[in-house]
């Protein structure tokens, strides 16, 4: 039975390969292609759940190809725009950003062979965290093609306002099992 929601986040999967060659090609068709394929994953991320839920089409693999759908999308357009960008705030902030997610999915991974997955749920913070990221990571995708110069400016501050973000709530789901009771 086809499943539209596995579909959406299998197709971040794609995207993920499809939005840095895009970039790489480095002509206006192709800026403008991938930031309008990028804003699509990243509102596939959004939808993917909300669209399993209301169809009751909620799955255990959904659940677990979700996450690492989402991280390879946003992993392999930064590792792009890290290249194509030579800035040194764009490769300190994707170190942030990749490091607190490898962080964030380990602590789950181990949460959840020890049985204790309840202990690590998923914040409003991460989910803000998220929001911003990918703005800030389409703002950056767009800016070459709107000629904008400032453009540059406003992402790199979306993308370290998303870094913070991702770093308190990392602390906080780091935090949670202490809180629990099951780390001491």
């Amino acid at each position: 039975m086809y499943k539209l929601p596995l579909s959406l986040t299998l197709s971040r999967f794609v995207l993920g390969i499809l939005v840095p060659i895009l970039i790489c090609i480095d002509n206006y068709i192709c800026t403008l292609l991938a930031l309008v394929l990028f804003i699509a994953g990243a509102l596939s991320d959004a939808a993917d759940g909300a669209i399993a839920r209301r169809r009751s089409q909620q799955t255990k693999f959904g659940a677990f190809i979700d996450p690492i759908a989402d991280k390879f999308l946003v992993f392999m357009v930064l590792i792009t725009l890290v290249y194509r960008s030579d800035s040194w705030i764009i490769l300190a902030l994707s170190l942030v950003i990749i490091a607190r997610e490898i962080f964030v999915m380990s602590l789950r991974e181990w949460a959840s062979e020890n049985g204790v997955q309840d202990s690590v749920k998923v914040s409003s913070y991460g989910k803000l965290k998220a929001v911003i990221q990918m703005t800030g990571i389409a703002v950056l995708i767009g800016s070459p093609a709107i000629g904008n110069f400032y453009l540059y400016e406003i992402s790199i501050g979306i993308l370290s306002v998303g870094a913070l973000i991702g770093l308190y709530s990392g602390f906080l789901y780091f935090r949670q099992p202490f809180k629990a009771g099951v780390l001491h």
